[in-house]
């Protein structure tokens, strides 16, 4: 394990290494250039994927999808989605309802904290970034950010019986009902893209297009909007740190026209932009459960956001996971794996998702109460974050 600097915000150069979070741990890879001993073959760009025919009745159509999608997943790690089935005019409407919500007065956003709901859902201040990352150095307004998800007490997601003492997960500005209408409407179209998807690293992992379907039933899944203010050229904290995703993939969405702002971390240690289109594209990368599930084939990319645009950047990542009850068995990669399988803990996918969340928000009051408790880390579960073991705080 590699020691975090305090003094360094991850994602910047420093002693010629740049650090960042991955696996849930500090890491740190060495700035390579041509000549330098160990400079690698890798990637300078994010590959470009039409996802025209992913619902063509077609096996071979999606298959030849699938092996471009299992070639970045394997050598980038990230892949650009074009022509899915979710349209402008949907993500129109959707960026236009973030951006109001975001305009709001402080203290009406303050009524929807995610400080108020056990798993974290709701909104997070530019104040509360800066607090709650030790490793940033900086006074500046880098994000604010709203999160929303799967919840079986919301009609619209799940008309099934509501889990005893499971708890409403997500929490709505109050008076804005619009705002919560166009977020869950764009939760429920990307879905069933997202599913489609599935099926498609499947086949690029050489499996039956259902394979992965049984640990994916009632996935975790979160939507999460956010807003970068313009920062000034001066600035080198990034937006959000450098990091790999804690996620099965996700799939990124940002504001249409936008052309700066996520940047991917390649082998050489070397930031490769990843802009904007001016028409509905996703940015789609790789996490660590499906780089688990693949035992290392496909590969969770570091990435950032440094927003020296001058402009507004709003994006909206939309992350999904596995069933939190299910347990993740890697399948095996043999030769085709190209670097050191992940490393994995037997656990079910919602306790490990709980403990990576713990760790991630010690500021959060059920957090404090858990340490305060001294409840032991292997007694943390995803229960805490439903209401079914419910701490109260």
């Amino acid at each position: 394990m590699v020691a975090a600097k305090k003094d360094v915000p991850t994602g910047i150069a420093k002693d010629g290494y740049v650090y960042y979070q991955a696996g849930g741990v500090p890491g740190r890879r060495l700035v390579r250039n041509p000549g330098d001993e160990g400079f690698v073959n890798t990637f300078d760009s994010v590959p470009i994927i039409n996802f025209k025919d992913i619902y063509s009745p077609d096996l071979e159509v999606r298959k030849k999808i699938a092996r471009k999608l299992g070639d970045a997943a394997e050598n980038v790690g990230f892949f650009y989605a074009k022509n899915t089935p979710v349209t402008d005019e949907m993500v129109g409407r959707t960026f236009e309802a973030i951006k109001q919500f975001f305009a709001l007065p402080a203290e009406e956003k303050e009524r929807c904290a995610w400080t108020l709901t056990p798993g974290c859902r709701g909104y997070e201040s530019f104040a509360e970034v800066r607090g709650g990352e030790s490793v940033q150095t900086t006074t500046a307004d880098l994000r604010e950010s709203f999160l929303m998800g799967d919840c079986k007490t919301e009609l619209e997601q799940w008309q099934g019986e509501i889990p005893a003492g499971m708890r409403g997960q997500n929490i709505w500005p109050e008076g804005m009902p619009e705002f919560r209408k166009a977020m869950l409407e764009y939760h429920q179209a990307i879905l069933p893209f997202s599913r489609a998807l599935l099926r498609l690293f499947a086949l690029g992992l050489d499996l039956e297009e259902t394979a992965l379907d049984d640990l994916f039933e009632w996935p975790i899944n979160a939507l999460r909007p956010l807003h970068y203010p313009p920062m000034p050229p001066t600035e080198q904290s990034p937006g959000f740190l450098a990091h790999a995703d804690f996620s099965g993939f996700t799939l990124v969405l940002q504001t249409l026209g936008y052309s700066s702002g996520l940047e991917v971390l390649n082998l050489n240690g070397h930031w490769i932009p990843a802009p904007g289109f001016p028409e509905t594209t996703f940015t789609c990368n790789v996490g660590d459960y499906l780089a688990q599930i693949s035992d290392g084939r496909y590969v969770s990319t570091v990435h950032r956001v440094l927003n020296h645009s001058g402009e507004e950047r709003y994006s909206m990542p939309f992350f999904f996971s596995p069933d939190p009850d299910k347990t993740i068995v890697p399948f095996p990669a043999g030769d085709k794996r190209k670097a050191e399988a992940p490393a994995y803990v037997e656990q079910t996918v919602g306790d490990h998702y709980a403990k990576r969340l713990i760790h991630a928000r010690p500021m959060h009051p059920m957090v404090q109460k858990i340490k305060e408790l001294e409840i032991p880390e292997n007694e943390w579960c995803y229960g805490m974050l439903t209401g079914e073991r419910p701490i109260e705080f």
